[in-house]
């Protein structure tokens, strides 16, 4: 019968937008990771190297990669000019997967199209006009493209719909303000940046973050970067001083008090533990 499906919820977006990147200006994110949505990225041109999960991919034109929520990931351009398309989503239920997860967890999160992807860009690009229009009905329009997309990425899989509607504007900027720190943790970044980018007051957007997370943006942040610290600690022999600049730190000593602040462990002490 053709009417069953494993779709118990559909997703809808929370954001989409386009890269159009050159040697220049490449596409690069280092590791990062979401806990509250996944993404979809669509290359449409050029290439990349792609880390998911601590697994290397080579993607070129027409790949699909799928980075569900708390999957860490880093992404890199190779070769120019460099296209891709991106949607954050959540809501996704799909009968014996995690939350917001489209996949199996031991499935590969990259998708080569082939001959479908023109199909596949038809409707993705329905759905990002959508999302970004001031159209009646704009959003629930989107959710409904992005649900068809979903359908046709099903069918290349394993054989799987979506729809729904849009996000409120306080929870909407909580998941903007953690998506910036989630991608840009590496930064020093104030209330105030964070405010800037969500369009809402400072103490507004304070207010609503600890009652959304349950934790102030600057412990967030801080969790952010040692939760990236204990996984290059554990996949990496990288020394501490490296890890400590990479999340963040200048100085290694903060870093290291600040660890065992968190994890009641020194840096040395969690690795060897991991490592065991």
């Amino acid at each position: 019968m053709g009417d069953y499906s494993r779709f118990l919820n559909p997703a809808y977006l929370i954001a989409s937008g386009e890269f159009h990147c050159r040697e220049t200006n490449p596409f690069q994110h280092p590791l990062h990771r979401h806990e509250t949505y996944s993404e979809l990225l669509f290359v449409e041109e050029g290439r990349g190297t792609f880390i998911i999960d601590d697994t290397p991919y080579e993607v070129g034109p027409g790949t699909v990669l799928l980075y569900h929520r708390g999957v860490w990931h880093e992404e890199l351009s190779t070769h120019y000019p460099f296209r891709a398309t991106f949607f954050a989503f959540k809501g996704l239920q799909v009968k014996g997967y995690p939350n917001d997860y489209f996949l199996e967890t031991d499935y590969s999160p990259v998708v080569e199209l082939g001959e479908r992807a023109e199909d596949f860009v038809k409707l993705l690009r329905s759905s990002h006009a959508e999302f970004h229009s001031d159209r009646p009905e704009a959003r629930a329009a989107a959710n409904y493209w992005f649900g068809l997309l979903l359908v046709l990425l099903a069918r290349e899989v394993t054989g799987y719909v979506a729809e729904r509607s849009s996000v409120k504007p306080s929870e909407a900027a909580v998941l903007k303000a953690r998506s910036y720190m989630e991608e840009n943790f590496r930064q020093s970044i104030s209330l105030e940046q964070l405010a800037k980018i969500t369009f809402v007051s400072k103490y507004y957007l304070s207010h609503l973050f600890r009652q959304e997370v349950g934790m102030s943006t600057i412990q967030y942040l801080i969790r952010c970067r040692m939760e990236a610290a204990k996984r290059y600690l554990q996949i990496t022999d990288r020394p501490v001083k490296e890890i400590a600049e990479l999340v963040g730190y200048q100085s290694e000593t903060t870093f290291h008090n600040i660890f065992k602040k968190m994890t009641g462990l020194t840096p040395g002490q969690y690795r060897e533990l991991e490592w065991e």
